[in-house]
């Protein structure tokens, strides 16, 4: 039975690349290495998974094996995730919060809170958000039990010890 060996993400970051620009020495220039380098990364690459990823043979341009196709979207995939890694990494060392627990009153309307919420996605795209839609007194009980950091509620909660 074959057993493909793991590459690193600098390999499959090299791979990529490659498909982005075209070719073995745009993708050096773009990585700032040598073409050397990137012949090198995929030929590792191509020994470690035992499969051609691209046709070189009578083409001044690398294209593409079936292989290399069926392999492009699990590559990009990884990379994607590996940039949402790194930048929810970097926002946790920025002092972002990791998730955030929003209490709304379930009175609250439903186009203002969408409206509300992907402005929060788009402003902190790496910070978890947990929503608890409750009716009455219960946005206020969140909150003063520390369920929720954030509480958005009517009137009930004024007045309220805490609050």
């Amino acid at each position: 039975m074959n057993r493909p060996g793991t590459p690193t993400f600098d390999q499959l970051r090299i791979f990529l690349t490659i498909v982005d620009t075209g070719s073995f020495a745009a993708a050096g220039r773009r990585l700032n290495r040598a073409v050397s380098v990137i012949s090198y990364g995929i030929a590792n690459l191509e020994a470690q998974l035992g499969l051609m990823l691209f046709e070189r043979e009578g083409t001044r341009k690398p294209v593409l094996t079936v292989a290399g196709r069926a392999l492009l979207a699990e590559a990009r995939s990884i990379s994607h995730g590996m940039d949402g890694l790194r930048a929810k990494v970097k926002g946790l060392l920025d002092g972002l919060e990791a998730e955030v627990d929003l209490a709304v009153d379930v009175m609250l309307p439903s186009e203002r809170l969408g409206k509300v919420l992907r402005a929060f996605a788009a402003e902190f795209p790496t910070v978890q958000l947990r929503l608890h839609v409750e009716a009455l007194g219960a946005i206020t009980a969140m909150v003063l039990d520390r369920q929720a950091v954030v509480g958005i509620s009517g009137p009930l909660a004024a007045g309220v010890e805490g609050v």
